[in-house]
């Protein structure tokens, strides 16, 4: 490469011919053909440095000249001249093509033009020709991007891309629920794959964007709060730089509480005796207890016993559990029984037989004390232990046939629901 000193001597020079008239300098003619690309060297660096371009092959005959010219922003739109026309001898060709140094930094450049801010794409073309006329006989070319005011490089810049999440359907949703994650990612022609991420785990395997997006669903995320998101890594990463989307907070809930056993109705149904609602309910924090009578709920029956009295007999009893947690509610109603006859009253204190037990005299039954009381009682008197035909009141007028025997009464306790309770009173003799 030329020292800087050589460079500005050149420069100095080829001022001077064309101002002497000795060359005329043009610019590349329209549609002039492309005859190949150059290497700018360095291939990276600031607006401050020396650079130079070299060609890929060599002019055809019979160009025997080149100029080096520049278009990008800030520069006329003709583009801005580098340098004059100049024998290629001087840059010393070879088969593979030859080098030609910029004599000044692209901010000198910049500076003549009055440009105070360099950016973006910068293209440099090596035009052959001859000494004389504007014929041209092809172009190399070469592009260098500003990627700040001060740096530069020759190879295009990546693209930025952005990533964005949303998920379908809308947070909060189930447990287990089919979950729908889409990536859109921009600029849609940007080829690449999506990684959906839960926290720094990955989610399935990477999806192939198309038209600009990438979704995947899921049915695995479990309950609890949950932060997604996309990150798109490009097919072609020096085109395109990658990206992540934001994280997307997503809450999934635990299931509702679902029947594992069936509830039912456990015990003796039947008066006077305490039944059970059983029930098995999965996922469930609290469980809450309904009876019903024939259907219609019990008011004041919120207990997972229930204690039957008479006046549930010949009803039909069902218990409705509801098991609940923090997602919602699961309402069971067991079968429906029907309740049966409590057991027979229970005699406490015998009956017995009051008033004079003479001939002649009315005696009368004491029923005597029963748990739980009868509501009515019936009678049946007797002699020696034998029914007297037709002794079937509370009271008993002793005839003859009575006298000097032993008289007694058998008395029933009856009350709706319960069984029937007798028993029978110590006897007395008639005198």
């Amino acid at each position: 490469m030329m020292s800087t000193t050589a460079r500005r001597c050149l420069s100095a020079g080829v001022a001077t011919l064309l101002a002497a008239g000795a060359l005329v300098l043009g610019t590349s003619g329209a549609g002039a053909e492309v005859l190949g690309t150059m290497t700018v060297t360095p291939a990276t660096g600031s607006d401050t440095a020396l650079m130079s371009v070299k060609t890929h092959g060599l002019c055809p005959e019979p160009a025997t000249n080149i100029i080096l010219w520049v278009k990008g922003a800030g520069f006329p739109a003709e583009g801005q001249n580098l340098v004059g026309n100049s024998p290629i001898d001087i840059y010393n060709p070879t088969s593979e093509g030859f080098e030609v140094p910029l004599s000044e930094t692209m901010r000198d450049y910049a500076n003549e033009a009055g440009i105070t801010t360099l950016q973006g794409r910068y293209d440099f073309t090596v035009t052959c020709r001859r000494p004389f006329g504007e014929t041209t006989y092809g172009d190399f070319t070469a592009p260098i991007w500003f990627t700040s005011n001060t740096t530069y490089q020759s190879t295009p810049p990546q693209a930025a891309t952005t990533t964005t999440l949303a998920a379908s359907p809308a947070s909060p949703v189930v447990e287990g629920s089919a979950v729908k994650l889409t990536a859109t990612v921009a600029p849609a022609g940007a080829a690449g794959s999506v990684r959906f991420l839960d926290g720094a785990t990955q989610i399935g395997s990477p999806v192939t964007v198309a038209s600009g997006t990438a979704s995947l669903s899921t049915s695995a995320l479990k309950a609890g709060t949950h932060s997604l998101k996309a990150a798109f890594t490009p097919a072609d990463t020096v085109a395109y730089g990658p990206s992540t989307s934001a994280a997307l907070s997503y809450t999934v809930k635990i299931k509702p509480p679902t029947v594992v056993t069936a509830p039912k109705v456990t015990g003796t149904v039947k008066v006077a005796s305490t039944v059970t609602c059983s029930v098995t309910f999965g996922g469930a924090t609290s469980v809450t207890y309904a009876w019903l009578k024939d259907g219609k709920t019990v008011s004041g029956k919120t207990a997972k016993t229930l204690g039957l009295t008479s006046t549930d007999y010949k009803h039909k009893i069902s218990c409705r559990p509801t098991g609940a947690n923090s997602t919602g509610k699961t309402t069971a109603t067991s079968p429906a029984l029907t309740v049966g006859v409590g057991p027979a009253l229970k005699n406490v204190t015998k009956p017995s037989v009051s008033g004079t037990a003479k001939v002649g005299k009315r005696v009368t039954a004491k029923v005597g004390t029963w748990k739980p009381s009868g509501t009515s009682y019936s009678y049946v008197w007797r002699r020696d232990g034998h029914t007297i035909k037709g002794a079937t009141h509370s009271s008993y007028v002793l005839t003859k046939s009575d006298r000097k025997h032993l008289i007694s009464v058998l008395v029933t306790a009856k009350r709706s629901g319960y069984g029937n309770g007798s028993t029978v009173s110590k006897a007395v003799r008639v005198g």
